[in-house]
């Protein structure tokens, strides 16, 4: 991955987690603590906005399947 777009890489959450498994098993992945912690913070925010989403249309969800 050209160095301009790992900025892009590095908003999905799950990509410092598979290169933790790649340095662990393989030895060859780099990944910082900070990788980390903004990758948490990103599944922390999806989670909270579904947790929202889901307990507004919760109420009318059963009477649309």
């Amino acid at each position: 991955m050209p160095d301009k777009y790992r900025w892009v890489v590095s908003l999905n959450p799950l990509s410092p987690v598979i290169e933790a498994f790649r340095n662990g098993f393989l030895g060859g992945g780099s990944v910082t603590v900070t990788q980390l912690a903004i990758s948490c913070g990103v599944m922390l925010a999806i989670l909270v906005v579904g947790l929202m989403l889901f307990s507004r249309v919760e109420r009318t969800f059963m009477d649309t399947v």
